[in-house]
């Protein structure tokens, strides 16, 4: 067997292997008193934090600024780590792996958001009711509240089942 010829691999939240290259994802905690603000793609049912796919060549707290941009219009200052999220995601029929790198943004975005784009909807919804949401990938219902409760990064993935 020659190293050359053997796909990357990458171990999945379910230690199953997942063969190609892990997408790596950048994304943004922007909380304001009791509110988190949420992306959804149009016409599904599921949420996530904004931001998204980091580009070759790009570092990934250049693509969240990138991307929260682009998304709404949003200029992050500071960011803080806030933690690592390993997830599987099916996708034109065959699992990819997926790694969400997630950030605390310094930046108050009141009132004064929303969508640039026509096929993504930025909202924001109570910290209550993330349990009651479809979230992508899961493990946000556990990132979150423990961010906010002691402000450590945490990672989530093979070795947190």
């Amino acid at each position: 067997m020659t190293p050359l010829a053997s796909k990357p691999t990458a171990t999945t939240s379910y230690g199953d292997p997942v063969a190609g290259p892990v997408r790596i994802n950048a994304r943004a905690l922007l909380v304001a008193g009791d509110r988190v603000l949420l992306a959804n793609e149009r016409g599904q049912k599921s949420f996530h934090l904004p931001g998204g796919r980091v580009e070759p060549g790009e570092t990934v707290q250049a693509a969240l600024r990138r991307l929260l941009n682009e998304q709404a219009g949003i200029e992050l200052d500071y960011l803080t780590f806030v933690g690592g999220i390993e997830s599987i995601s099916i996708e034109r029929g065959g699992r990819t792996g997926v790694l969400d790198v997630v950030f605390a943004a310094d930046r108050s975005w009141g009132a004064d958001f929303g969508s640039r784009l026509n096929d993504l909807d930025i909202v924001s919804v109570s910290l209550g009711s993330l349990l009651d949401l479809e979230l992508r990938p899961a493990d946000l219902r556990r990132l979150v509240p423990a961010w906010l409760t002691n402000t450590r990064p945490a990672w989530y993935g093979s070795a947190s089942r």
